[in-house]
């Protein structure tokens, strides 16, 4: 397993307020004999006034971390570790993260109503499992086909589901960048949970709608196939959404299902 994250503060924007991690949970508990390869990819797109947005995105990803090096860690070394608790921990993390945030938000009022998208992944063996809140966006790459993993919690989104708008004109709304579901905004948060099959050669993928708005799912899948490399294919797609406008954060994580190598954090 390789992977590589990168974060572009664009071409327009003031401030990042975007956020990232990609880690393999082995290193970070420091488990000499695990019984099984973890890996955890977290992606986050903050919003709010002020400095509020990185504040939401750094807190959701720190927290999520800790949550886990804190309250899970007998999961991750059980010799069977169930689908069940799985989901378990990534819905946990989710509410924990979301708690945190939310408290802050109200506890200081440069933070009220601060909030971020989040989507995150832990992989164990040949499955993925994924968290989702917000639009932010989880790949899979197989040979010469992508497909979307997540579901985005937005306004447009809601309107192509209804019929009330087409799929092209999603593309360029006024409305666009409105989105439905934020971790940080309300005291409940409800998250998607799915799980995919990987194979060997797979590419996943995880990035801020600052990537997507910008390159569509055939030219994110070309850049990524044509690059020698996780960390080239990082570059090559934030290069293009520059190319392209750049008018938000880029965030963007690759993972590449191969025999070797690991994750290269931050």
């Amino acid at each position: 397993m390789r992977s590589a994250g990168r974060s572009d503060i664009g071409l327009v924007r003031k401030v990042n307020e975007d956020d990232f991690l990609c880690l393999k949970l082995n290193d970070l508990f420091k488990l000499e004999n695990p019984a099984a390869d973890l890996y955890l990819c977290i992606v986050a797109d903050g919003m709010g006034g002020r400095n509020a947005g990185e504040v939401a995105s750094s807190m959701a990803v720190q927290e999520i971390v800790e949550f886990v090096k804190e309250k899970y860690i007998e999961v991750l070394t059980e010799k069977r570790i169930t689908e069940e608790k799985i989901f378990d921990l990534v819905r946990e993390a989710i509410y924990y993260s979301n708690d945190k945030i939310y408290k802050k938000s109200l506890l200081n009022s440069e933070f009220l109503g601060m909030g971020t998208t989040l989507s995150m992944i832990l992989i164990k063996d040949s499955n993925l499992y994924y968290g989702h809140v917000g639009d932010s966006r989880i790949y899979l790459i197989r040979k010469n086909e992508i497909t979307k993993l997540t579901e985005d919690h937005s306004l447009v989104a809601e309107l192509v589901k209804q019929g009330t708008i087409k799929p092209e004109e999603a593309v360029s709304h006024p409305q666009k960048n409105i989105i439905t579901r934020a971790l940080g905004t309300e005291y409940e948060i409800e998250v998607d949970l799915g799980k995919q099959e990987i194979i060997e050669g797979d590419y996943i993928l995880l990035c801020t709608d600052g990537l997507s708005n910008l390159i569509s799912d055939n030219e994110i899948m070309e850049l990524v196939l044509s690059s020698a490399g996780v960390e080239k294919a990082c570059e090559s797609l934030i290069s293009k959404a520059k190319e392209n406008g750049g008018f938000d954060n880029i965030t963007v994580v690759v993972i590449h299902n191969d025999k070797g190598g690991d994750c290269s954090d931050r």
